[in-house]
């Protein structure tokens, strides 16, 4: 659940600074990588996983009856590994157009053999929804649209909402759950006793599982007040939403919700700290936030 990694870089923009990264096992290497080469000592903490559900049937009757959809929509890569596994023997039947809703779950799905059609600008649920609309120039035109959304246990419920109130036919079908690693011994005594400049977040959950924890590890009102006092760094706007129902705001959220975007929002921040001479008082620092 937990690596280390130190960069002796004497430049950089975060040389000779901590910081915490909570992601999933899937997201932790490029991060870690694009943090040490800004010259930064990175506590790299694992606090999601996947896993494949037990019951499978529904997805290994959507997939005998594949034909009858209009589109795949993939919300993530882990969705499209866990749909690749049950497709197997598979291969010659004729796939609907597939929806990615970022470049890496595109990348995932064109390297399993799954051509995409549409990736959505927009990196979220949302952003799915938008897309297909400027696709059907309009909402009106995805009336009657199968569609088959192979999606994590307890994902999000806006995408198949909006796709239904927009008249599509939609099947929503879990394919895996995302679990919480069981901590690595040592891992609470850095939490305990090291004082981040950075926390990095990939996700809700993600947040939500590291505030469990470093609660855990340390206290509740160590955590909180930490989390108040230190830069955070969030993926996107939705990670950025959790963000604030646990009462703070998100220094850093990138124009992009791709890991290069949150690595290029955390350098232009901590450049611009270094430059300007910042004190460590956060109501006087600027705000990465493109949207």
């Amino acid at each position: 659940m937990i690596s280390e990694t130190e960069n002796p870089a004497v430049s950089g923009a975060l040389s000779g600074k901590t910081v915490f990264l909570a992601a999933s096992s899937k997201l932790l290497p490029e991060l870690t990588a694009g943090l040490c080469a800004l010259g930064a000592n990175v506590l790299s903490i694992a606090v999601l996983e996947a896993e494949e559900i037990e019951d499978n049937a529904d997805l290994d009757q959507a997939i005998t009856n594949i034909r009858q959809y209009g589109w795949i929509i993939f919300t993530s890569a882990w969705g499209v590994s866990f749909f690749a596994k049950r497709f197997q023997g598979n291969s010659t039947l004729d796939l609907p157009k597939i929806c990615a809703i970022g470049p890496a779950t595109a990348v995932a799905a064109e390297r399993h053999g799954f051509p995409v059609t549409l990736t959505a600008e927009e990196f979220t649920a949302e952003g799915v929804m938008q897309s297909l609309k400027e696709y059907y120039q309009g909402e009106k035109n995805l009336q009657g649209i199968k569609v088959l959304i192979p999606r994590a246990l307890d994902a999000r419920e806006f995408l198949p909402t909006a796709l239904a109130r927009a008249g599509c036919s939609v099947d929503a079908i879990p394919c895996y759950r995302t679990v919480m690693p069981e901590p690595d011994a040592g891992l609470s005594d850095r939490l305990r006793n090291e004082t981040p400049d950075l926390i990095v977040f990939t996700s809700a959950k993600a947040m939500r599982n590291f505030l469990k924890t470093a609660i855990a590890a340390a206290s509740e009102k160590t955590t909180r007040r930490r989390l108040l006092e230190t830069v955070i760094a969030v993926i996107g706007a939705v990670t950025a939403r959790a963000l604030e129902s646990e009462g703070k705001s998100a220094e850093i959220i990138p124009c992009e919700s791709t890991v290069p975007a949150l690595i290029d929002a955390i350098a232009d921040f901590f450049q611009t700290e270094e430059l300007l001479c910042r004190t460590p008082d956060l109501s006087r620092r600027r705000t990465i936030n493109c949207g």
